[in-house]
């Protein structure tokens, strides 16, 4: 590790950092009334996911389940068709075992205790820290991907941030800096610098409050840091969609072959060289399958995935879906407004409009 211009332990960056938060930062809907279920909403939805589209899914989703025990209430059906587009599904699913975990077990309250929260489904270390701190005002100190940036650029950590080691180091140095009164803003201090000022990519050292205290500004070299190993290769998918209408209504499949797409409706899918989805529709449906014109390819990404999806109008004979459960008939306004579908759902139905 490089030489900080002071040891961590000596390091004073709580005084500075907060007068910036206050004059600076953001005014978002989960910080104007920093309630524990709020909190732990809005941080289970920005994983992986910017600020400005998890607002609005934020605002939907707090006016349908106002507290744990009205989420805990509602079906998986319900959940995912409000998180529809989001991505990542998997967090729908556990936030809605989560509520149904505190509902039981801690009478509708998130609980106050760093142990019992990590016992609640979806919940991990930096989610745990985050709540109790942000809605409880608990010294927990938080390390999101911000966080991580931030300190390894003032340390000039040479070490990979993301290593248990090092990354107890972290939390042990950032609980060092927080004010034990201060939790709270001093948390979202940190994730605010990351976000708006201690960026990836040409970050704005000459507006940053610990910028006198900070090694990698004073080296030069910011972009250099943090110093995570290599991403994970993507992998190319290609991807048929058959299309099937009936008036203004089109035939969706609940999708189960896909992993990454499990249990929402889509367009019927297969991959491309497994005998073309007419085919496969023909034998699940029990009628001929004629294929159509081809629209315009998609291209969409589902974490390290590349899909390439080719969407086609197919022709059929008759069929009926009674006895079929994977099979459904729906209008274009119920996609994501009834039915739980993605982001990839909506792309296709755009195509047909």
């Amino acid at each position: 590790m490089g030489t900080p211009t002071s040891s961590p332990a000596r390091m004073d960056i709580s005084q500075p950092l907060l007068t910036w938060y206050e004059a600076n930062r953001r005014e978002l809907p989960w910080r104007s009334n920093p309630e524990p279920y709020r909190v732990w909403v809005s941080e289970i939805m920005l994983q992986q996911t910017r600020v400005e589209t998890v607002i609005p899914y934020f605002e939907r989703f707090l006016d349908r389940f106002p507290t744990p025990a009205a989420l805990a209430g509602a079906s998986e059906d319900e959940v995912l068709t409000l998180w529809s587009g989001l991505g990542y599904y998997r967090r729908a699913r556990s936030l809605l075992d989560g509520a149904k975990t505190v509902v039981r077990d801690h009478g509708g309250v998130f609980p106050r205790s760093y142990e019992a929260a990590l016992e609640i489904p979806g919940v991990g270390p930096y989610t745990a820290a985050a709540i109790l701190s942000i809605a409880y005002g608990e010294p927990w100190p938080v390390l999101d991907g911000n966080v991580e940036r931030v300190m390894t650029r003032i340390l000039r950590l040479a070490e990979n941030p993301r290593q248990v080691s090092t990354k107890k180091r972290l939390r042990e140095i950032a609980g060092g800096w927080m004010p034990a009164d201060k939790a709270s803003s001093f948390n979202q201090a940190m994730m605010e610098l990351g976000a708006l000022i201690c960026s990836p990519v040409s970050p704005d050292c000459p507006a940053c409050p610990v910028r006198e205290v900070c090694a990698a500004a004073g080296q030069g070299d910011p972009e250099s840091f943090p110093r995570l190993p290599p991403k994970r290769k993507t992998v190319a998918i290609e991807l048929e969609a058959g299309i099937i209408r009936r008036g203004r209504r089109c035939l969706l499949e609940r999708s189960e072959s896909l992993d990454f797409l499990e249990g929402l409706w889509l367009f019927p899918l297969s991959r491309t060289g497994d005998g073309g989805i007419a085919a496969r529709l023909g034998q699940a449906l029990g009628t001929d399958v004629e294929t159509g014109e081809e629209l315009k390819a998609i291209k969409h990404s589902i974490t390290f995935r590349r899909l390439t999806l080719r969407p086609r109008l197919l022709e059929t004979g008759s069929f009926t879906i009674r006895g079929k459960p994977s099979f459904r008939w729906a209008l274009p306004e119920e996609l994501g407004r009834v039915l739980p579908v993605s982001s990839l759902c909506l792309k296709i139905a755009d195509r047909l409009s």
